[in-house]
């Protein structure tokens, strides 16, 4: 069997032909690709507003910008996440205040949360961890009580709902991200969501230095080069056209390997579109070292906030520890057979029944 990575895109002739169309016509940046597929994606997430840019991080520093966070203020992050979340807060001048989280989903736990306010608090940004919906009415509500801010990190939870509604709309400001290795991918790019008109033409001036489009050299204040490309919006846009077998793809492969593996596994819902399929054991170096030496590629989960040498900030995240001190991410690519899913888990069975 060849070796399994732990992700591959599903591209195909409509990829190829999104891209030609843009070389053919000569329109290579922002143009009629990129409104179109700010439109599909406001579409699927059931918003008003949808705002491209240039990778998930930036649509969640916009969002922040454009709701006038910055210097004195804090803002809530789960200490469980990819460093982005709190990266992006950081450069406001604002700073990132991390939660635990519940073990049972590894989304923000609401309690933690509500033990972090302080009087400088001034938003909350739930993640939507692995394409895991976070607990959204709960948190909803104690932001209303405390007049709190939601930015939404929806950066790993294209197309997954959470009571049956999109996330990324929850807020008054939600971020996506079309990374490589999500489950829609432009290579790059990233979306600003929202139902604020002033909210998104704010973020439409930020990312185009400071003025509402390109042709003219009149800037209304100082902005930024933040812009996603012609060529990427077309990919998303065939991306999209495959998106619901990509999502059916994620989620059967998801329920194969629960089947396979259910003792090391986290329970899902059916509103759940995996990111990344997780395992917890004992030895997490040791089984990617295994796995490794049998031709599959697997690492660890996310590195827990309060311990990055850049933020190094101490506390007490026994739930966020648990998570990484066990967890191993395993390949979920949509293009998986059922022949490699079941390779995957005998080998992760073999090496838990050797320990």
């Amino acid at each position: 069997m060849e070796r399994i990575p732990i992700y591959r895109p599903v591209f195909d002739y409509r990829e190829k032909a999104q891209l030609v169309d843009c070389v053919d016509k000569e329109w290579l940046t922002g143009g009629v690709k990129v409104k179109e597929f700010e439109q599909k994606i406001a579409n699927l997430c059931n918003v008003k507003y949808g705002v491209a840019c240039s990778n998930g991080t930036i649509a969640l520093y916009l969002g922040l910008l454009a709701l006038d966070i910055g210097v004195g203020d804090e803002v809530i992050v789960p200490d469980f996440t990819f460093i982005a979340s709190a990266n992006a807060v950081t450069w406001t001048g604002a700073r990132p205040v991390f939660c635990d989280i519940d073990p049972k989903t590894l989304n923000m736990d609401v309690k933690s949360v509500e033990s972090k306010i302080t009087a400088q608090t001034v938003a909350v940004m739930p993640v939507h961890i692995y394409g895991k919906a976070c607990d959204m009415l709960p948190l909803m509500g104690l932001a209303k009580r405390y007049k709190l801010k939601v930015i939404e990190d929806a950066c790993q939870g294209i197309g997954v709902t959470y009571k049956f509604e999109p996330v990324g709309g929850y807020g008054e400001v939600g971020a996506m991200s079309f990374y490589a290795d999500k489950t829609l991918t432009t290579g790059e790019g990233g979306m600003v969501l929202t139902n604020d008109k002033d909210i998104a033409r704010r973020c439409l001036v930020l990312k185009h230095q400071g003025r509402t489009g390109r042709g003219w050299y009149v800037h209304d204040e100082i902005g930024y080069n933040f812009r996603m490309t012609d060529l990427q919006a077309g990919v998303g846009l065939a991306q999209l056209d495959k998106l619901p077998e990509i999502i059916s793809s994620k989620q059967r492969h998801n329920q194969l390997y629960h089947e396979k593996l259910s003792k090391f596994m986290l329970d899902f819902s059916s509103e759940d579109i995996p990111f990344r399929h997780n395992v917890f054991v004992d030895d997490p170096d040791g089984l990617i070292k295994y796995l490794d030496q049998n031709g599959i590629d697997a690492k660890r989960v996310f590195y827990p906030l309060h311990r990055q040498p850049c933020y190094n900030v101490g506390g007490n995240f026994p739930n966020t520890e648990f998570a990484y001190a066990h967890g191993v991410s395993l390949p979920s690519s949509p293009l998986l057979t059922y022949e490699q899913i079941s390779y995957i888990c005998g080998c992760v069975n073999a090496y838990e029944g050797v320990l």
